[in-house]
This record gives C-alpha cells, sequence and structure tokens, in this order.
C-alpha cells in the first residue's frame, strides 16, 4: 500500500509539473477532459469506449461505430464540469454541488492520496450522480498533490459506492487506476508535444504554407476532422478543406481512416495508434529530428503558429458556449 500510494503521488506530481510549463496544455487540458470524462461514464456503469467521446467532443462520428440511444443524454454534465476546470475559483465545483462533507478528525493522519480518495467515497455514498467520480481533480488540487485540476484523474472505484466498508484490495484498485490514468495523461502530453514540434517544422519547410498552420492548429484541439467539418471551422469551401487535409496527409501529421473515397475521416497518428487504425511501431522509438537553425524567419513562423492555436482555443470556446446556451 505505501508503495502503491508513492507511486500514484509521484506520476501525479510528474504529469502536474510537465502540463505547467508545456506550450500544449490547452489543448492537452480539452483533450484530458475527454479521457476524464470516460473514465467517470464507465464507473457509473455506462458501457462507453474512449474514441466515442473523442468522436462526441470533436462533433464528428467515427465511421463504422455503433449509434448511442437518444433517450438519455450521458453528456449533460461535461459542460458544467469543464466550466468549473477552468474556473480560477477554488470553491467554484464545491459550491455547486448540493452537499459538501466535512473531513473527520482522524482523516489528516492519513496520506494526502488518501484523504483525496477517502472523500471521493465519501461523496460517492451520498451522491449517485456522475459528479461524484468528476469531483476527483479538484480534491487532489484542494489538497495540494497539483497546482490545478487535471481533468484526466478522474476515477475511483465502483466498490467505494457499493459497498460500506472497502478493503485494502479496493483501495489498491483506486490507486493503481489513479495512477494508470496519470501516466496515460503524461503519454498524451508527449503526443501532443510531438506534434506540436513535427507541425511547426512542416510549417518552415512549406515554400506557401497557406491555411495549412491554421489547420495543424486545429488538429490540436480537434484530433478528429472531415473536410466539412474544417471547412464550417475555418471558414472555406469543402474543395478547399479536402485539399488542405490532403497536406497534412502527406506531412505525416493526419492519418486517413475511413477509407472511402466520400466522406472522409482523419485523425492524428498518436490516437489513430493508440484506437487501433493503425498498427504501432515495432523496434526502437524514432529519434526525434534535431531542432531547426535558429532564424528570424523560422522564429516568425513559430510566433505565427502560437498565434493561430490561441484563435482556435477562442474560437473552440466561444462555440461551445453559444451551443450550450442554445441549448439551455
Amino acid at each position: 500500500m505505501v508503495a502503491a500510494i508513492a507511486s500514484c503521488t509521484a506520476a501525479i506530481a510528474r504529469l502536474d509539473a510537465r502540463i505547467m510549463v508545456s506550450s500544449v496544455a490547452s489543448a492537452w487540458r480539452r483533450r484530458a477532459a475527454w479521457m476524464g470524462y470516460t473514465g467517470a461514464l464507465q464507473l457509473q456503469a455506462i458501457e462507453i469506449d474512449e474514441i466515442d467521446v473523442f468522436s462526441w467532443g470533436c462533433e464528428l462520428k467515427i465511421t463504422g461505430r455503433a449509434l448511442r440511444a437518444s433517450t438519455v443524454d450521458i453528456f449533460e454534465e461535461f459542460a458544467p464540469w469543464q466550466a468549473a476546470l477552468r474556473n480560477p475559483d477554488p470553491f467554484a465545483w464545491r459550491m455547486a454541488r448540493p452537499l459538501a462533507l466535512a473531513e473527520t478528525d482522524s482523516a489528516t493522519a492519513h496520506p494526502l492520496l488518501v484523504r483525496a480518495l477517502d472523500m471521493l467515497r465519501r461523496d460517492s455514498r451520498t451522491d449517485r450522480s456522475i459528479a461524484a467520480w468528476l469531483g476527483l481533480p479538484f480534491a487532489l488540487r484542494d489538497l495540494s498533490l497539483c497546482a490545478a485540476p487535471l481533468p484526466c484523474l478522474t476515477g475511483g472505484a465502483k466498490a467505494f459506492r457499493l459497498r460500506k466498508t472497502v478493503d485494502q484490495q479496493d483501495w489498491l484498485s483506486a490507486l493503481r487506476a489513479l495512477e494508470a490514468s496519470a501516466r496515460s495523461g503524461l503519454a498524451h502530453l508527449d503526443d501532443l508535444d510531438r506534434h506540436y514540434r513535427l507541425a511547426q517544422r512542416a510549417i518552415a519547410e512549406e515554400y506557401r504554407p497557406g491555411a495549412l498552420p491554421r489547420l495543424l492548429a486545429l488538429t490540436s484541439y480537434r484530433p478528429l476532422l472531415g473536410p466539412q467539418s474544417v471547412a464550417t471551422l475555418l471558414d472555406m469551401s469543402v474543395a478547399g478543406a479536402s485539399k488542405l487535409l490532403e497536406r497534412a496527409t502527406e506531412a505525416g501529421l493526419l492519418v486517413e481512416i475511413s477509407g472511402r473515397r466520400s466522406w472522409r475521416q482523419y485523425l492524428t497518428p498518436d490516437l489513430a495508434t493508440a484506437f487501433g487504425f493503425i498498427e504501432p511501431r515495432r523496434g526502437r522509438p524514432r529519434k526525434d529530428p534535431p531542432p531547426l537553425p535558429a532564424n528570424p524567419k523560422i522564429a516568425e513562423a513559430f510566433d505565427a503558429f502560437d498565434r493561430e492555436m490561441a484563435e482556435i482555443d477562442a474560437m473552440l470556446d466561444a462555440s461551445a458556449l453559444n451551443r450550450d446556451n442554445s441549448r439551455a
């Protein structure tokens, strides 16, 4: 148990340290929210795969995936949760909850990670909704295990809700699952960082980048795209969006996953591998290419790409806010 606590705490600390200095932190938090919400849905005994939550988040149904029943909206808690994750007020999530349970006097004698999981356990016993599982990132933040809520760190164990008294195996299961989420989040961050560097290189090597930088910035936030969605988001023709997607595919920054001549769909290579669309590379990992030589022209291209990413982030946030307001 002591080894599991130490290992899990270290994994969370590594992820927290990396995300604080990453150039793609905003894009990662968007993906991490989809990852974390998937875990919370599964703890609610809802049979769903991560690929389907990514598909919902990107507003594009993946060809060949089964349709989900529309009688119940399993994503209705996502928008309030995401708003709380972005809210700088540390009490925003806690005040929105119908019931907040205080820690017992003896709780302070336990490690911080155990205290966070115990808060989750007590919440899950009193609140049968998905909100209990979604609260773990805030509990970890409140106990200073991370500087800000890390969306992928939802979790717990079904035994927390189903059993009045949990045993050591249940605690170990929750700790190992939480550590696996932290490691997975760090792997996704590594993939995003690599995609960011390769996108910069591809832009710098293009004679006339055109709209390619804007598309590559979009892929960081919307890893699943099709010609119609790109045309709508970037305000261009479907034919132009198709050509732009083909350019990104030729540069190795997207993978075509639909296998069709019409209604094509594209996914970033890391997720295409994770979701089983392409085979993972065997043998030693490929060595990243050396950094491009520093010069004013390349620095200007990199700065422009960063501005594109910031604009895409703001555009998607505004779009999500308008969509939520229209539903309300």
